[in-house]
């Protein structure tokens, strides 16, 4: 076995998971969630966009609180994907859940055992998360990190990076 586990992407190590709703006219008069300071890899998910000729995305605190709903979801429960075993775990309803009225929105995950490589540079590395990464469609990101036993490990950190374009940015 390899000294350190490195998960990206879902249970089955495939494509990062994204939905799309319809335009919902009455939502359109949702209030606007003012931008939040960048954390390190939300900073780094914007170089790689502004690297691809993509606008960056504004911070949001709501995507945090969901990313984190969701990372200490999978802890608790000890799961590893973008649903649980038992099909809840859902990340379209914890972006929801934190007060996201979205147009579309978008899920990648990562961990490792040993604080590893840069998240971003991994998830880069992956069409799927990749291409959450570089969607000019989202202008909202929110990333969550926790360290914990997980998964068997004494310490693990995982990162979960919420995207979403509120209905009122369409």
């Amino acid at each position: 076995m390899v000294a350190s586990m490195l998960g990206s992407g879902c249970a089955e190590w495939g494509a990062a998971v994204n939905r799309e709703l319809p335009s919902v006219d009455s939502w359109s008069q949702a209030e606007v969630e003012p931008p939040a300071d960048p954390s390190p890899v939300e900073e780094q998910t914007n170089v790689q966009r502004s690297e691809n000729g993509i606008a960056t995305l504004d911070a949001s605190e709501k995507l945090r609180d969901s990313a984190c709903a969701k990372a200490d979801d999978m802890i608790a429960r000890d799961y590893w994907g973008h649903h649980a075993p038992d099909g809840s775990g859902d990340p379209f309803v914890f972006i929801g859940e934190a007060g996201v009225d979205y147009y579309t929105a978008a899920e990648n995950l990562f961990y490792s055992t040993t604080g590893g490589p840069d998240p971003v540079d991994s998830w880069m590395q992956s069409p799927g998360h990749r291409e959450n990464i570089v969607n000019p469609d989202f202008t909202r990101v929110g990333v969550c990190v926790r360290t914990a036993a997980y998964q068997g490990f004494p310490e693990a950190h995982l990162y979960v990076q919420h995207f979403a374009t509120p209905v009122s940015e369409r």
